[in-house]
């Protein structure tokens, strides 16, 4: 069994209907499991939290160079 398996652990989420229903609409419009969408939640969050570790923000730019503010 490969280190990055036995690392692996598992949980159970309950979610209410309105975020149940959001996370199945997102992990078909992005074609992944509802379980990859999580971890790419988690992993956002983690770069977040890194931005705000180093007094950073979080910006989006649209194709046309529109800057909006997301995050700090």
């Amino acid at each position: 069994m490969s280190e990055t398996m036995k690392k692996r652990k598992q949980y159970t989420i309950r979610f209410p209907p309105e975020a149940s229903e959001a996370l199945e609409d997102m992990s078909k419009e992005e074609g992944v499991s509802a379980a990859e969408l999580i971890r790419r939640a988690i992993n956002f969050y983690q770069v977040k939290m890194e931005a705000k570790k180093k007094h950073k923000r979080i910006i989006l730019e649209s194709e046309e160079g529109m800057k909006e503010w997301v995050v700090t």
